[in-house]
């Protein structure tokens, strides 16, 4: 017995392919979105890396004082 109307199998916010109603153990529901559970771990995975990336970058002063330009090369003067 069915409860309600009956609702169309969720789409994955992250692959977008249809989740079967067989394996809706296997999915996560969040923001109002439904994700296969393997999408969601690798998407959260990839903010995870994404954001520690951007924390790094803005802590590292970026420029001459990383990378030091050579001294200039003495000249020679040839008679």
């Amino acid at each position: 017995m069915q409860d309600g109307n009956s609702v169309p199998d969720p789409i994955c916010g992250r692959c977008k392919k249809q989740i079967d109603m067989a394996v809706r153990t296997e999915v996560v529901y969040q923001d109002k979105m439904w994700f296969h559970t393997a999408c969601h771990r690798e998407g959260a995975d990839q903010l995870f890396r994404a954001t520690r990336l951007a924390e790094v970058l803005t802590e590292v002063k970026r420029g001459v004082d990383i990378i030091p330009s050579p001294p200039p090369a003495p000249v020679v003067v040839v008679p």
